[in-house]
């Protein structure tokens, strides 16, 4: 049977979908994996990607996430919408995909005009950045300064010879059997001391005065480039603004909203034009019930974050999960997944005690401290444990997922001292891992440099900024090969978040996701890492204590 489409963008599937495959109520678009039949139209959708049906552009310089939504029509036929985030060579809409959800002319109209103001500040900020005038007086004050420093470097020595000729005469003087000379001529030079103390102030503050002339003039221009640069700061969210209120969120209760009424301030960049806000906007507006999302990546991956080709991905949290939710009332949804797990209660094992620490080797699936929405962890499973250490402290933290080795003190002044070894480096820590791919012979070992940041667009997810971000190293060494899969000890020399698991899956690190990896990666029975070695000294013995279990997997 052929594939075909709507009038109304609906690709309708080959064989209409079985009962009992047609989820009866909307999973969550927040899931790491998507329903099978949203899955189904994904792949469908790839296939399209693939040949010369959308001949949209060459995505192996730069990627793009795409989506579709499954919907059912007023007579009962199941089919799905297409849709892209944001636009395609400048374009918002192209067909076969669904349209953006403000009202193109009016959108337009207002970013026309305001570009033409923002580019006019733009261009009057670069005249003036780059005028012969403020050229002219930064040369100098440029080469004035260098002749202040030589000419006082000059007078400082002169004044450092005549100081030191002082001290000659003035051991000399002591010599001298006359005392009302050697008083008259201790004067004298005391005098010359303080002539050149002040010869060097009078010196500095005249260069100092030339100096003043010139900035001011500078400055004069560089406020000038400092107001108009406000000017188009404020030009550009009031623009912002107005092209905001363009965006009109409507949902399945009947009810309208500005996008701007989610977001604390300005909505970010992109709000509202993902994939899945797209989609569901016009689902509804064609009568169209939204019964599974799903959302993927199609081409190379970003140099920031970790997106890879043909991977699905959760609905963005940062912009996404502000809204969605919203368009989506008056539908039965499924609730966002916390993703925790029900942990056996004996859990975590007790792996070494004393009366200053624990030792204790955490499950994946536990967190390690309350989150705002799960409050079961390491830490609360411990405190009910040790009701009679209430100082009790994790000295660090695994991500939720991570299994293995994790230090906790039982009180802050082992704490504290537990805490410098982590801060000086000096704590030794190994974890094991499985690559999603085979590393060819020659990488066998080396070490990882990229700066992470958190993805404030997709909390919880980090992403590598080399301009903003903080460092992060790792070194790493490939243990052995399972298949298609790289068995690897990780060396984490520092502790970012996600550290281990962007380097693995990041293009400019490993470029193979831990397996397992929900989201850096694909989703798994488990996140395949293990912190597998701990080392460090004790709070009150300093005896070096080594600590190692076996990986899990």
């Amino acid at each position: 049977m052929m594939v075909t489409k709507s009038d109304n963008l609906v690709t309708w599937f080959p064989a209409p979908p079985e009962t009992d495959e047609i989820p009866v109520v909307m999973p969550s678009p927040f899931a790491n994996t998507p329903h099978p039949l949203a899955e189904q139209a994904c792949r469908m959708l790839m296939q399209d990607l693939g040949t010369q049906k959308f001949a949209l552009r060459d995505f192996s310089n730069h990627g793009k996430m795409f989506g579709v939504l499954v919907v059912r029509d007023k007579a009962g036929r199941i089919g799905y919408l297409s849709g892209f985030s944001g636009m395609i060579n400048g374009l918002w809409q192209l067909p076969g995909f669904v349209p953006q959800l403000f009202e193109l002319a009016e959108h337009e109209s207002y970013l026309y005009a305001g570009n033409d103001q923002l580019a006019a500040l733009t261009e009057q900020i670069d005249r003036l950045q780059c005028c012969e005038k403020r050229s002219k007086l930064m040369q100098e004050i440029s080469s004035l300064q260098q002749q202040r420093d030589l000419a006082l470097a000059a007078l400082k020595q002169r004044h450092r010879e005549a100081k030191a000729l002082r001290k000659q005469q003035r051991l000399e003087l002591l010599a001298m059997g006359d005392a009302d000379a050697q008083q008259r001529q201790m004067r004298a030079l005391a005098l010359a001391s303080q002539h050149h103390k002040r010869e060097f102030t009078n010196a500095s503050l005249q260069w100092q005065e030339k100096l003043q002339l010139l900035q001011q003039q500078l400055d004069e221009i560089d406020q000038q480039i400092s107001d108009t640069r406000f000017q188009r700061s404020e030009k550009s969210r009031q623009l912002h603004n107005v092209l905001f209120a363009t965006y009109r969120l409507h949902n399945f209760a009947g009810e309208t909203q500005p996008i701007t009424a989610f977001f604390d301030g300005l909505p970010p960049a992109g709000s509202g034009d993902c994939a899945g806000p797209k989609l569901v906007h016009y689902a509804r507006k064609q009568r169209l019930q939204p019964i599974a999302l799903g959302e993927f990546w199609w081409g190379a991956s970003p140099s920031t974050g970790i997106r890879h080709h043909g991977h699905f991905y959760p609905a963005c949290r940062g912009k996404c999960r502000k809204i969605l939710p919203f368009m989506l009332h008056g539908l039965a949804v499924e609730p966002e997944p916390d993703f925790a797990e029900q942990i056996d209660a004996c859990e975590p094992r007790i792996v070494y005690e004393d009366e200053s620490l624990l030792v204790v080797n955490k499950p994946s699936g536990l967190m390690s401290a309350p989150g705002k929405l799960v409050q079961d962890s390491v830490y609360t499973r411990l405190l009910q444990r040790y009701p009679n250490n209430p100082e009790l402290r994790l000295v660090h933290r695994l991500d939720m997922a991570t299994s293995g080795l994790l230090l906790v003190a039982k009180n802050l002044l082992a704490n504290k001292f537990l805490q410098r070894q982590f801060i000086q480096r000096s704590v030794e820590k190994r974890y094991e891992a499985i690559l999603s791919r085979k590393l060819p012979p020659d990488q066998l070992e080396g070490e990882i440099n990229l700066p992470l940041i958190v993805d404030l667009d997709d909390t919880p997810r980090q992403m590598v900024s080399h301009e903003h971000g903080k460092p992060a190293k790792t070194r790493w060494q490939v243990l052995g090969y399972e298949g298609e899969t790289t068995r690897v000890w990780f060396y984490p020399l520092t502790g970012r978040t996600h550290q281990l698991r962007i380097h693995a899956s990041h293009q400019d690190g490993l470029n193979a996701a831990i397996v397992g990896d929900a989201l850096y990666g694909r989703s798994g029975d488990r996140l395949k890492l293990h912190a597998q070695r701990l080392c460090f000294n004790h709070p009150v013995t300093r005896e070096r204590l080594e600590f190692e279990v076996p990986s899990p997997f």
